[in-house]
């Protein structure tokens, strides 16, 4: 590879030689062999015209070899030269320069990582102008405050955005080379000005108040962080660079200038599918690989799953993480696994890259870079030393400039060259590295610092008051929880498209919870500790029950006097003595379920049971059903206490006794749970373990109602040996579709999507047995999926950080341990099975459109995805009589009313939410679906949402 002196003038500094002995120039040249066959594609014209490559020359003793240069960049669909992308971005700096593009003009860029964003930025740099970053994800609105802040005369992005009264729009396709606009004139790219730029780049960092803050830093100042940082970590000419993080935060656009200053290769991956992304990686031989703690998580777990990616991935020098704190039980782990350290580093948009770990040493952050000091001090601003904490204090020759004023100009650190107070607390290692526990008031998300104040002043655009709780999480960085004040008891969905309207996807709400007002203290401010509480107890149910998570009121609260009487009024007083052993003697309810239930999932099935016990009073008085002299009832083989609870404790207000037979599956803990309660409650509730048949010809035979959960067939044997006047209540099964519509909000729909398939490990029929994601946008979602996939974690039941645990079904075993044999070819992520454990791993089962799937309940963590081509084509396959007999539940993501109304015509319908906020325990659920639910009376069945109080009141009087 032919390099000028103009490039050369331009590099850093620090220059390294590509080989630094006979070995590892022997080692360099086998890999450009093997790499130097991969095709020169390209993404637009200029790239296309790719010039061929003088091999180096022959030593006068040697016989002449060819050796294929390295790419300079690669990308999933091509590889290209130094050469080629220099002259595609002279054309990009060309048609800029044409349309108007002069240096020292203020120019916003907003799109994903590319090839053409590389070559875009370069033909920014080269043209001198102050270049704004935005990230990909921030809304219109927040471009909008970000481009009128900056004064920008240019804005730049993937897609036009409606800025035109604020800046001229340019899509990145507009810069392609059409052959109308020549080159821009130079032979080569230079660097030379735009490094002496005062304002050369300025990005955006959320403060501790006001909204986020323009960070312009100068051209020296980038230049003297890239020449540290490359003087740390030992950039090489034969480095092969994977950076897994955005180009638009100031870490990646590190990694993108270190690439082109020190001239060696630079790989280009989508990071939403690390696994493709690894995989390129592997192709193209990496040896430095970037990304931010929530990423290892998934490539961890990536490379435990497959040793022989880990093997081809044996080349990686260094694994560099960066943009959040690197929690030490990561560290550790990956370490085991790979046998190479986490690279940690520290840093920040005002002071640039402050410490960083280098492959001499990877202890905490490392040590601070060569310019930089760094000092430790605690509240009186005095130094500390060793394992104190104290905020960090830097000065550093890569510091900011300034922050953006409201005019566009910068408004210069005043600060007679103190030190910078960061807000970040730390301490130091015996080596004299820098470790870094925290941001002061601040949280990582995403790859985010966020601020919750600075965001809740975002989010009360909506017209009401919100505070935003963080809840920390040091897998997926924190999980955030919009508290509205609505007294209007708004629903929370309403709530979560407003507020999402108005932030960044990086700042939007995992969950929301409406309430009526916010708690105070004695001050009469909000109490945030109360707040924190029921943010806790919200996850991840809060929009579905708000109420439950108010200030728990006495049962008899809501009873007033001119209300009809239950049937039997007292026993109010049983449920109300539940409700309160619930509350206090919880952990004895949970030691039972967590036998056959995960941890998490048991916590989440109590506040369930609460929320519907605390509404039985009113459910009974809304419909009125008449006193039923017994009822018998087929219990369930999971969920017991809220079964427990739905079955038998709301029924007792208005039936006289019930006889009800557990699960064999679950008989022991059906038991249990039954004799720790019963003593509570007093109620006439009477378990038996007589046979099917005894209880069929015993208990069933007498009753007036039947209640009966299982499979269509067996309900089908039992409704044929019942009396014509006998009410039957089949509670069954549904597919449960979850349909991704084009245009839905991505990582909001695999959020849902991991929640309700890993709820209770998959044992739930809540679960969605098919996603159908629109084709488009299939490999994002599986992507995302799988990412999100890999960092839930696999424990025993009674540990309540494990997010699933073992399941605890033989039939659902088995089934799952068939389906994942059948559909091996289809298996993009998991897949792995313990028969030992029990354990199944999160697995992700893909067909693309125009398959025909396989349809199966999987009580297990399974997901099976299929692609759909349109909403016209899905609309057609979830109105066969498959899916109608079987129609209960469906949950849709996206604006799409026309499929919304027909799902709803036979389906409860939860759009952009799961069906476990559709189901509120006191009000009838299901759909129309005959193998899903159905109503029986004189030998008539009906299928419909149902709810035991509600049939009775409807049926049961009828036959009187």
């Amino acid at each position: 590879m032919t390099v000028s002196p103009a490039l050369l003038d331009d590099s850093l500094s620090i220059v390294h030689d590509d080989h630094d002995d006979d070995h590892d120039h022997d080692h360099v040249s086998d890999q450009h062999s093997e790499r130097g066959q991969a095709p020169v594609l390209s993404l637009s014209p200029s790239l296309a015209r790719t010039r061929h490559h003088a091999a180096p020359a022959a030593s006068p003793t040697a016989t002449p070899t060819p050796v294929p240069p390295l790419p300079a960049l690669r990308t999933a669909t091509g590889s290209y030269g130094l050469e080629d992308l220099e002259e595609s971005s002279l054309h990009s700096a060309g048609r800029l320069r044409a349309l108007g593009v002069t240096a020292g003009d203020r120019v916003a860029l907003k799109a994903e990582n590319s090839l053409q964003y590389v070559t875009t930025l370069l033909a920014l740099v080269h043209l001198d102008v102050s270049i704004v970053l935005l990230d990909d994800g921030q809304t219109e609105p927040e471009c909008r405050r970000a481009v009128a802040r900056a004064a920008c005369r240019w804005l730049l992005a993937d897609a036009h955005l409606p800025l035109d009264d604020l800046a001229t729009v340019i899509t990145l396709d507009d810069l392609s080379d059409d052959g109308q606009v020549k080159p821009d004139g130079s032979d080569t790219l230079s660097l030379a000005a735009w490094f002496r730029r005062y304002d050369a780049m300025i990005t955006w960092s959320s403060g501790s108040t006001g909204d986020a803050k323009g960070v312009v830093r100068s051209g020296p100042a980038f230049r003297a962080v890239l020449e540290a940082t490359r003087e740390r970590m030992g950039y090489r000419g034969d480095d092969v660079l994977l950076p897994l993080v955005p180009f638009s935060h100031f870490y990646g656009l590190s990694v993108v200038l270190l690439w082109w200053t020190t001239r060696c290769s630079l790989v280009v991956a989508a990071n939403g599918r690390l696994d493709q992304a690894l995989r390129l990686g592997a192709d193209a031989g990496v040896t430095v690989l970037d990304a931010p703690p929530p990423s290892y998580h998934t490539i961890l777990n990536l490379l435990e799953r497959r040793p022989e990616l880990r093997a081809e991935l044996s080349g990686v020098r260094m694994w560099c993480v960066g943009g959040a704190p690197l929690a030490p039980s990561l560290a550790m782990a990956f370490d085991q696994l790979v046998g190479r350290p986490l690279l940690d580093g520290y840093g920040s948009s005002e002071a640039g890259n402050v410490a960083m770990a280098g492959p001499e040493g990877a202890t905490a952050c490392g040590r601070p870079v060569t310019g930089v000091v760094v000092q430790v001090v605690d509240e009186a601003g005095r130094c500390v030393e060793g394992a104190d904490i104290g905020e960090i204090w830097v000065r550093s020759p890569g510091l900011m400039e300034g922050y953006l004023g409201e005019d566009g100009t910068v408004l210069a650190r005043d600060d007679d060259g103190a030190a910078y107070r960061t807000g970040d607390l730390g301490h130091w290692t015996a080596g004299g590295a820098l470790a870094v526990v925290g941001r002061k008031y601040a949280v990582h998300r995403l790859g985010h610092t966020l601020y919750p104040e600075v965001i809740e002043r975002k989010a009360e655009a909506c017209g009401r008051p919100v505070k935003v709780v963080a809840l920390e999480d040091e897998r997926r960085g924190s999980t955030l929880v919009f508290v509205v004040a609505d007294p209007a008891g708004g629903h929370a969905q309403q709530w979560r498209r407003a507020l999402n309207a108005l932030l960044p996807t990086y700042e939007q709400p995992n969950r929301v919870l409406v309430v009526a007002e916010f708690p105070v203290n004695a001050n009469g401010k909000p109490d945030l500790a109360q707040l924190r509480t029921q943010a806790r107890a919200a996850m991840p149910m809060a929009s579905a029950r708000p109420a439950a998570l108010l200030a728990a009121v006495a049962p008899d609260a809501a009873l007033s006097q001119d209300q009809p009487e239950l049937p039997f009024e007292e026993r109010r007083h049983a449920l109300a003595r539940v409700s309160e052993f619930l509350r206090t003697d919880r952990q004895r309810v949970v030691e039972i379920l967590t036998e056959i239930s995960n941890h998490k999932s048991v916590e989440l099935e109590v506040d369930a049971a609460l929320h519907t016990l605390d509404g039985a009073v009113e459910e009974v008085r809304r419909y009125r059903p008449d006193a039923v002299p017994q009822m018998t009832v087929f219990m369930s083989s999971n969920v017991l206490l809220y079964s427990y609870v739905l079955y038998l404790l709301v029924p007792s207000l208005f039936t006289e006794r019930t006889v009800f037979r557990p699960s064999g599956q679950v008989l022991r803990q059906t038991r249990l749970l039954h004799e720790l309660l019963a003593p509570v409650h007093g109620l006439p509730l009477e378990l038996t373990a007589m046979s099917q048949r005894a209880f069929l010809q015993g208990p069933v035979d007498h009753a007036s109602v039947v209640v009966f959960t299982g499979t269509y067939a067996n309900a089908e044997q039992v409704r044929a040996q019942l009396r014509d006047p006998q009410l039957f209540l089949f509670f069954g099964q549904g597919i449960n579709p979850f349909i991704v519509t084009p245009g839905a909000d991505l990582e909001h729909a695999v959020s849902d999507a991991v929640r309700i398939r890993l709820l209770n490990s998959g044992q739930d029929c809540f679960a969605p047995d098919i996603y159908l994601v629109h084709q488009p946008d299939l490999d994002r979602f599986v992507g995302l999926l799988s990412t999100a996939l890999a960092t839930q974690r696999y424990g025993e039941n009674d540990d309540p950080t494990a997010d699933y645990g073992p399941l605890s079904y033989d039939s659902a075993f088995r089934t799952a341990t068939d389906y994942l044999h059948r559909s091996g070819d289809n298996i993009v992520y998991g897949g792995s099975i313990d028969f030992r454990t029990r354990h199944v791993q999160p697995t992700v089962v893909v067909r693309g459109a125009g398959c025909s799937p396989e349809i199966t309940e999987l009580f297990s963590p399974i997901f099976n995805v299929v692609g759909y081509a349109d909403v016209d084509a899905l609309q057609a396959a979830v109105s066969t009589s498959y899916f109608s007999e079987r129609a209960m539940g469906a949950m849709v993501y996206g604006d799409h009313a026309g499929l919304v109304a027909h799902l709803s015509r036979r389906h409860t319908v939860a759009v952009n939410e799961t069906l476990l906020e559709a189901d509120t325990g006191n009000s009838p659920f299901g759909g129309l679906g005959m193998m899903a639910n159905y109503i029986s009376h004189r030998r008539k069945r009906v299928a419909e949402p149902i709810l035991i109080s509600k049939a009775v009141a409807d049926y049961y009087r009828a036959s009187a």
